[in-house]
């Protein structure tokens, strides 16, 4: 009879556990598009913390990207270019990603697209960046590394804040 209940709980506990793995949430799949989204992710709140390591770890020193005008930058260039462009506080900025997409998928090899919105509050008004992104990704030494960003014009819009 004792071993008949032993058996029977652990059954249970094998039951629960079994049942928690399933329901327990965990990292991205190295290879799925919430991994990249992820990065991309990643990349904005490493902005807004005026993360410089963040991003030399993830660029490659052969990184491209353009300016407004269509002149390249330099990995340097480009890390210092975003990390110049708002000295707001962290708790003033933010951002959101959308219409996430990946265009192009093989081994080694990523690019994706998406929307990327970012906004800045300062003397009671927000203002939002909003801009499409390309972005290229590719493996070099084991780690997926951001190679090309593609980047197409801002647009800005002024929000004011209404107290009810």
């Amino acid at each position: 009879m004792i071993a008949a209940m032993k058996s029977a709980l652990a059954v249970a506990l094998l039951t629960c556990v079994w049942q928690s793995a399933v329901h327990a949430q965990c990292a991205p799949a190295p290879d799925s598009a919430y991994f990249f989204r992820d990065l991309a992710e990643a990349r904005a709140e490493a902005k807004i913390a005026e993360n410089h390591r963040f991003y030399d770890e993830l660029l490659t020193d052969s990184f491209a990207a353009r300016e407004g005008a269509g002149k390249p930058l330099s990995k340097a260039d480009f890390i210092t270019a975003e990390l110049a462009q708002s000295h707001a506080p962290p708790h003033r900025r933010f951002y959101s990603i959308s219409d996430y997409t990946l265009v192009e998928h093989v081994v080694g090899h990523t690019v994706a697209t998406y929307v990327l919105r970012e906004g800045i509050v300062t003397d009671g008004k927000t203002r939002i960046y909003e801009s499409r992104l390309r972005e290229t990704y590719e493996v070099q030494d084991g780690h997926w590394r951001l190679t090309a960003l593609e980047s197409s014009p801002a647009e800005v819009t002024e929000a004011v804040r209404v107290t009810r």
